[in-house]
């Protein structure tokens, strides 16, 4: 079976998006708006997808967050809006002292322990993520043992796996380097899927809300809840000095 792990943290300010915070015009509250419409339209597309879909968090001790806060409450409201069945939903704390410590602790522990058949580990900031794109990867992880979706700037917001790897410094920059490198020295197959971008900065936004309305006015395949986010909101990619910049109007 094939296990679809989204790596996310509560919608919660301070918690997430800080580097949006910083490198746009958007406050923490829409931040957190974004982080919830982005994480929705990943579970929706995994709940499409063949596999199971799982939800894995950080402990709230490894949070800077309130003690009545449930990490797992904040995720799971999100969540059950956003899919079909949210009984079908698993969720698990996941510690780790770093993204590459918890990847790696969930790949393992499911590939090992539960004899998954693949590992698909999906960072919630890839709203671009689509079912035949996941299950696209399923299909290259029959034939090579670690699958790779290299974003810009060489991050990875998305991998899959059917082999574990030694994830200790395989998440360093650059990412898909790294990965590549530490399957290797497993002696493992990699191979490829279509870039995803990965949404951290305001370039990041920029470039992303470019394509979903491109791809909305296309009558493409979009993710709806990141798209109707920036109507919502008034938020355009613009020209800026050094390429695109997020702009945010008050009406559209």
């Amino acid at each position: 079976m094939t296990t679809l792990a989204v790596l996310a943290d509560p919608p919660i300010e301070g918690v997430v998006g800080q580097r949006l915070v910083e490198t746009t015009p958007l406050d923490a509250t829409e931040v957190v708006s974004l982080y919830e419409a982005m994480l929705s339209d990943i579970v929706r597309a995994a709940e499409a997808a063949s596999g199971q879909l799982l939800v894995n968090y950080r402990p709230r001790e490894h949070l800077d967050i309130d003690d009545d806060v449930s990490p797992k409450g904040r995720l799971e409201a999100v969540v059950t809006a956003a899919v079909e069945k949210p009984d079908d939903v698993r969720y698990e704390v996941q510690v780790g002292s770093s993204f590459a410590a918890r990847a790696g602790n969930t790949v393992r522990h499911l590939l090992d322990t539960e004899e998954e058949g693949s590992v698909h580990v999906i960072e919630p900031t890839v709203p671009l993520v689509t079912r035949q794109g996941i299950d696209s990867t399923s299909m290259k992880l029959r034939r090579s043992p670690v699958v790779i979706s290299p974003g810009p700037g060489g991050r990875v917001g998305y991998a899959g796996f059917s082999e574990p790897i030694d994830f200790e410094g395989a998440y360093d920059p650059p990412e898909v380097t790294s990965l590549v490198e530490a399957a290797r020295a497993a002696d493992l197959d990699v191979d490829f899927v279509p870039s995803l971008q990965p949404v951290e900065t305001g370039a990041d936004l920029a470039s992303v809300v470019s394509v979903v309305r491109a791809r909305a006015r296309a009558d493409r395949l979009y993710p709806t809840r990141t798209y109707e986010w920036a109507e919502n909101r008034g938020v355009y990619a613009a020209e800026g000095e050094d390429g695109l910049d997020i702009e945010k109007t008050d009406s559209h």
